[in-house]
């Protein structure tokens, strides 16, 4: 695949991995979020939308941008729905249009168990909050283009936002600091660093691949599964890490969030990783930025 890819919501987490990817590739990539001056949420209409894209005449273009703060969602309804449904109708009819290929990336805030479980893309979703059901939305206008890849995930790593730690920035502080963190024992995910979440989307579409696809990690954990190996991983103690279950009350979510890859895999020719090597790959990351000492 060859000419320029354009990624929207490049500033977030897997934002700044997309672009660093393309950028081995040697692919001409331009990035739009807020912080280049582009409100994705404030795009209203297919002509508001053709004006951004037609100066750039992308050959791919990837939309990871999404407002993942939960209560966020609650308390700006309008706002996530904007972003994660109406911009992704957009996209679907832009697509319909120009013939060129797109990946709408969602999530995985779908799925509700007592024990841990990977879900594959037909297991029935549950939409407990605002998030949720604007992520969800935006899934069914993607798929009314047939040149739509659908991507659930989880990621985590380094973002760099100053004031605003991502999860794995969060934990690794409060492991140095030797802090005592809440590690939920019953809150399970299949999270993959960005970089390797990217990399396994980049490959998808140079395959050509379209429709609901599930891209993660192959292993499902728990909280506390995952603080202990990304600790490990980096040399650093886990002993403040609390087991406890995930408190009751309070804004309603998933916790069951595992996905069954096998599909992908399969389309790869290659297996995703595992809670190890996610761990690794986090522990790489943040020595090679100085964040935890060599």
């Amino acid at each position: 695949m060859t000419g320029t890819v354009v990624v929207l919501g490049a500033s977030g987490l897997l934002g700044q991995a997309l672009m660093r990817q393309l950028a081995l590739r040697g692919r001409a990539a331009v990035g739009l979020s807020r912080c280049s001056g582009v409100d994705l949420a404030s795009l209203t209409s297919p002509q508001a939308l053709a004006r951004v894209m037609e100066p750039l005449a992308p050959q791919l273009l990837i939309n990871a941008a999404a407002i993942t703060d939960l209560q966020r969602c609650e308390d700006q309804p309008e706002l996530a729905c904007a972003l994660h449904a109406r911009l992704a109708g957009l996209l679907a009819a832009w697509s319909r249009d120009t013939g060129v290929p797109w990946v709408q990336v969602s999530t995985d805030h779908y799925f509700v168990d007592t024990q841990n479980r990977l879900h594959d893309e037909t297991a029935p979703v549950l939409l407990l909050n605002h998030y949720a059901r604007s992520k969800h939305a935006g899934e069914q206008l993607a798929l009314s283009s047939p040149l739509a890849l659908v991507a659930r995930t989880n990621i985590v790593g380094q973002r760099g936002w100053p004031g605003q730690p991502s999860f794995a920035e969060w934990v690794v502080t409060a492991l140095q600091a030797e802090k005592a963190i809440a590690a939920y024992t019953d809150t399970w995910s299949s999270s993959m660093e960005a970089s390797q979440c990217a990399l396994a989307l980049l490959d998808l579409c140079d395959l050509g691949v379209t429709g609901l696809l599930n891209v993660a990690a192959r292993q499902s954990c728990s909280k506390l599964d995952f603080i202990r190996s990304l600790a490990q991983a980096l040399g650093l103690s886990s002993q403040h890490a609390q087991p406890q279950p995930r408190p009751s009350g309070g804004l309603p979510r998933a916790n069951a969030l595992g996905l069954d890859v096998r599909r992908a895999e399969a389309l790869l020719g290659r297996p995703l990783p595992t809670t190890e090597e996610v761990a690794a790959t986090l522990a790489i990351v943040f020595k090679e930025s100085e964040h935890v000492p060599a």
